[in-house]
């Protein structure tokens, strides 16, 4: 009887250390997945820091916009996670509402599709859109790069970055998407924890138990976000109207099971990001919360895992929020002070 008991509790001990190791595993597989090393892009604009370096003025240079005031960085301010802190923007070139909440630009390089809708199928192209519409930067393609033509400067650091003669608009957006996929966020006491280097309170590992259980099926680690698109239950009206604006990804794929249907956001800074949804109407985390918790509408694309909500104790919420504070990274929040 004795030997089984020393037989019972020797195999527990291998059993904790296996899972501690299978752990410890993990959590140094994701701590080197988000990295300046493993940027994904396309082989024509491959990563380089002179790149980067152009793209980031071009970010900042309000002469890209029609009425030469506006530029990427009036919508997308480091400060709130690359995106803005209201419900939809009016800063553009004609002052009116968009239908759009600003999206965040933090690890896009990894996405799947860009915009809310996945409409986009890679960042070069997702700069066209703000770059043309008439509503946002209202730019003149051929003024701009007569522009950047008659610059000495962006002459001097095209040539030296892509080693041509004559800039184009290809070319544009080419290093606007370098600087765009470099806004990387890695340096949160989440990251720290994968790195054994920043160790959970009681509550911010209650939280992540919490967050484990109820939420990371969607907004899955180590980008906090699956990169894919769901109906979570915010409408059961989806009008054709403007262009099928308001029936989510089925405008991208008219496939009738996609209607109402976004992109999940990643909670990275996710504090910073407010207010929240594809259209921002949720101003804060318990407007959200209580969404989930009761507020689910029916639709037949509706995702299956949210048909009964997801109900969650005081005590839950409390820790998940406690939790959600380990994915804020103050550096990034400070990446773009020049």
């Amino acid at each position: 009887m004795e030997r089984y008991y020393c037989t019972v509790i020797l195999l527990s001990i291998c059993s904790l250390i296996f899972e501690a190791c299978d752990s410890s595993e993990k959590s140094k597989s994701q701590a080197s997945v988000i990295s300046y090393e493993n940027i994904p892009a396309p082989e024509r604009n491959s990563m380089r820091k002179d790149r980067v370096a152009l793209g980031k003025l071009l970010f900042h240079d309000t002469n890209l916009s029609k009425g030469k005031n506006i530029s990427c960085s009036t919508c997308h301010l480091s400060a709130y996670n690359f995106g803005e802190n209201v419900t939809v923007s009016h800063n553009g070139a004609s002052g009116k509402k968009l239908h759009r909440n600003t999206p965040p630009l933090i690890n896009i390089a990894w996405a799947k599709g860009w915009f809310w809708e996945g409409g986009a199928k890679n960042i070069e192209s997702l700069i066209y859109g703000p770059l043309l519409h008439e509503d946002e930067m209202s730019a003149d393609l051929k003024e701009v790069v007569n522009y950047l033509n008659a610059s000495q400067e962006y002459k001097e650091r095209f040539t030296s970055a892509y080693g041509i003669q004559e800039i184009k608009s290809a070319h544009l957006v080419r290093a606007l998407a370098q600087y765009c996929r470099s806004l990387i966020s890695n340096q949160s006491n989440y990251d720290l924890h994968l790195q054994g280097k920043y160790q959970f309170t009681p509550l911010e590992k209650e939280g992540h138990i919490a967050f484990n259980n109820h939420c990371s099926s969607c907004h899955t680690p180590p980008f906090f976000t699956d990169f894919d698109y769901h109906n979570n239950g915010l409408d059961t009206v989806f009008s054709d109207t403007l262009e099928g604006l308001f029936q989510g990804r089925a405008r991208i794929t008219l496939k009738e099971e996609d209607m109402g249907k976004y992109k999940t956001p990643t909670l990275r800074n996710i504090f910073a990001s407010a207010p929240y949804m594809h259209d921002g109407r949720f101003k804060d985390i318990e407007d959200v919360f209580e969404h989930y918790e009761k507020g689910i509408l029916i639709s037949k694309s509706t995702d299956s895992t949210l048909i009964n909500g997801i109900p969650l104790k005081e005590h839950d919420k409390k820790s998940i929020k406690a939790f959600l504070w380990t994915l804020m990274d103050t550096s990034f929040l400070q990446t773009d002070i020049i």
